[in-house]
């Protein structure tokens, strides 16, 4: 392990790869600020530039941009109490009251301070974990490696917002485009209609930008017109000295650790995170008092900003590892490693250990990147923030159909972007999540090549699944959380039909 981590810096201590990553952590900054933007979105708008890039080039600016819009999200949180990103939204109760009261740039300063000191720990506890748990996965069967993808899948509908019910709907819907074309056993045409351009399949660079490129710009077209009041005076931010932010190590602490947990189960990300931290901070603060949370306390930024961060090191893991996305961003890039050639899942750190080693490496410069870009950056960052951010509504489009046309070298790719975008923003409006279809795309094939190599290794004997702890294990998590879901589902049904019954009642 210390062999390929030296390795990888030496790699990435070049002028491109570093200007890769400091430009990925510029961009993924002023991204993250802009409500309505995303960090997925970024990367899909950038994923044509990337197709002539190296593979680990390629990765390093989407590496960048990812770790940049962590801290991107405070801004807009902190100055305008309007979450640059959903995992920032803990940020605006404490940090917007700060801004107020003429203390923004302190805010920010804990802020920048905080998203740091969560993404140095995160990436800590991702490199002492990917190895050890890649090489675990290493001795994977192929029944092995199908029960994991379809724990992920699960682990993913249970986590996402809304009902498991949507969830495993949005994986079903995701599982159906990836089984568009010719069977890869048989030869057999499946949903082709005849069609010879879905013979192949349906173009995934055109799914991943319809879905994360189009759907945003279609659900974001009510901010046309839009202007942002800044709720503050002055630009300069005030790093807290290194004595007044570690006398706050509880809610440190605590952020970061949930940060790491959370953020390592996949499906649920910083979202969950950082509301969690914010929470059992608040609840178990004593100076100041629970009270005082939502006023403008340090506590209440520090707690969600380095839980958000500290996400960033927890999603590596099942992504790095199992092939299995811990959010959005990291359900693009197992996509990018498709396209660019590669089998995400337990065999990357065998095959790739090299490209492993390099995404690690880059998420620890762009940390450092992202303390000294955000630290003096803020009086541009300030200045984009006052604009019309749906300016950039028509740059999205145009270069999410460059990467749609990119993908088969014609139009066909650009209706289905279309079409995938369209249906995800009604998908969105209904409380659909288009992470879990993305998720059943990416990892169906997978799931399916594996589950016909195990059935075929015992002779067709589905006892396969069953015939090892580990095994049982994953089928049991996964017994469970259906389980659960029924017993919910069932549970609030007569408890809904007796207040009704109690409601009507009453009326007569």
């Amino acid at each position: 392990m210390v062999d390929g981590l030296l390795e990888a810096f030496a790699g990435t201590a070049a002028f491109w790869p570093l200007l890769y990553i400091l430009v990925g952590t510029v961009l993924g900054i002023l991204v993250g600020a802009l409500p309505g933007l995303s960090s997925p979105m970024a990367i899909i708008v950038l994923l044509p530039i990337t197709y002539t890039m190296e593979t680990i080039s390629a990765f390093q600016l989407m590496i960048g941009i990812y770790v940049g819009t962590k801290l991107g999200g405070s801004y807009a949180s902190i100055l305008l109490r309007t979450p640059g990103t959903p995992a920032a939204a803990c940020t605006a109760l404490d940090g917007f009251p700060m801004a107020e009261k003429g203390r923004a740039g302190e805010a920010i300063g804990y802020s920048v301070m905080s998203s740091t000191m969560g993404g140095l720990f995160g990436w800590v506890v991702a490199v002492s974990f990917v190895p050890f748990i890649a090489s675990v996965a290493l001795h994977s069967e192929p029944a092995d490696i199908a029960l994991i993808g379809i724990a992920g899948l699960v682990l993913v509908s249970a986590f996402v917002r809304g009902s498991m019910v949507r969830g495993l709907i949005g994986v079903l819907l995701g599982l159906l485009i990836a089984s568009v074309g010719y069977d890869i056993q048989d030869g057999v045409e499946r949903y082709t209609f005849s069609h010879p351009m879905l013979a192949s399949g349906l173009p995934f660079a055109a799914v991943l930008v319809g879905f994360f490129g189009i759907t945003v710009v279609l659900s974001d077209l009510e901010m046309i017109g839009r202007r942002s009041e800044i709720a503050a005076r002055t630009s300069k931010i005030r790093l807290p000295s290194p004595a007044a932010f570690f006398r706050r190590w509880r809610a440190w602490s605590i952020g970061t650790g949930y940060g790491v947990l959370v953020g390592a189960i996949p499906g649920v990300g910083a979202d969950g995170s950082t509301f969690l931290s914010y929470a059992t901070v608040r609840n178990q603060s004593r100076n100041p008092p629970p009270e005082a949370f939502g006023t403008g306390v340090p506590e209440g930024i520090i707690a969600p900003e380095s839980s958000n961060n500290a996400t960033t090191g927890g999603t590596m893991i099942p992504m790095l590892t199992l092939g299995i996305p811990g959010d959005g961003s990291t359900a693009v890039m197992l996509g990018a490693m498709i396209l660019h050639g590669l089998e995400p899942g337990v065999m990357l750190m065998q095959n790739n250990a090299s490209l492993v080693y390099g995404i690690l490496v880059a998420i620890l410069v762009a940390t450092v990147m992202m303390f000294f870009v955000g630290w003096g950056a803020s009086r541009a960052i300030i200045r984009v923030l006052r604009q019309e951010r749906s300016l950039l509504f028509p740059f999205i489009i145009v270069f999410a159909s460059i990467g749609a046309f990119a993908a088969d070298n014609g139009p066909f790719p650009i209706y289905v972007a279309l079409a995938c975008g369209v249906a995800g923003f009604f998908l969105e409006k209904c409380g659909f999540s288009v992470v879990t279809i993305v998720l059943g795309a990416v990892l169906g094939p997978i799931i399916e090549y594996n589950v016909r190599l195990g059935l075929a290794y015992s002779n067709g004997d589905w006892a396969v699944f069953v015939d090892t702890w580990p095994r049982m294990l994953l089928c049991a998590i996964i017994v469970l959380l259906v389980s659960n879901e029924i017993w919910r589902a069932t549970r609030a049904r007569p408890a809904g039909t007796e207040a009704g019954l109690d409601k009507g009642s009453e009326t007569t």
